[in-house]
């Protein structure tokens, strides 16, 4: 598959004749619980020529390429659109930066980029972000007593996330083994947590299971805490002008 990834990200490249700076594995598969028929959600960062930038009009800063099936996902976002994001402390850039698989990386592109990211982390829009997502797929999973088993993943992921930003102030970890550190103090639940993890990736992306009182309640505490506490982080954003210059010294490389 990742022979398979890398000649159509080339073919991408010739098609849209764009520049991929880097390319990981964004999903399941890069958090560390792939089902057995999860998909690749391949994920992409690219540059155009500097005369494209200096058009007038609206510019397309995104280019999805589904590849034959569902098992393949490529999509990729314009450098500049990154960069915003970045700047406004989107959770997106910073996961991109820190996936465990990397399929492609130009000029130290990835290097380059987290050196600057402390600069631009705002803890509490993106802490909101996670427990709006957490909160959001929770209120909507269970029917019946049971719960599809990737959504306790959808809802734990991004809570433990939220966790790590009121309790750290600082990006949370992309992958899913480092935030269970969170749980160390709770090992009955730790345990829990590790059980479901190997069913997970035993199950198929579309096996329900019963709801677990223990996550259920532990879920519903934690996202009270944590927007109780949420308020309380800083929210400063840092000075844009060091990602427009390195947005510009890219560009200049590419002439």
């Amino acid at each position: 598959m990742r022979a398979t990834i890398l000649n159509q990200l080339k073919e991408i490249e010739r098609q849209h004749n764009i520049h991929i700076l880097y390319a990981c594995e964004s999903g399941s598969r890069a958090w560390g619980f792939a089902s057995p028929d999860s998909d690749w959600d391949v994920r992409f960062i690219y540059v155009r020529s500097p005369k494209w930038y200096w058009s007038i009009g609206q510019l397309e800063d995104m280019i999805s390429f589904p590849i034959g099936d569902d098992l393949l996902d490529v999509v990729g976002w314009d450098l500049r659109k990154i960069l915003a994001l970045m700047h406004s402390s989107n959770a997106t850039p910073y996961e991109w930066l820190q996936s465990p698989i990397h399929y492609l990386e130009r000029d130290n592109f990835q290097g380059e980029l987290c050196s600057k990211q402390d600069q631009f982390f705002v803890p509490r829009s993106t802490a909101l972000h996670y427990l709006g997502l957490a909160t959001k797929i929770f209120r909507s999973s269970v029917k019946d007593g049971q719960i599809n088993i990737k959504k306790y993943f959808y809802v734990l992921r991004p809570l433990l996330a939220c966790m790590w930003i009121v309790k750290y102030g600082t990006a949370a970890p992309m992958e899913f083994e480092p935030l269970l550190a969170l749980l160390e103090e709770r090992p009955d639940l730790l345990q829990t947590v590790r059980e479901l993890t190997a069913r997970k990736m035993q199950l198929l992306e579309t096996d329900t299971i019963p709801v677990i009182p223990v996550l259920q309640d532990f879920i519903t505490a934690e996202l009270e805490r944590c927007k109780e506490e949420i308020p309380q982080l800083h929210h400063n954003r840092g000075d844009k002008e060091a990602l427009n210059e390195f947005f510009r010294t890219i560009l200049k490389s590419r002439m």
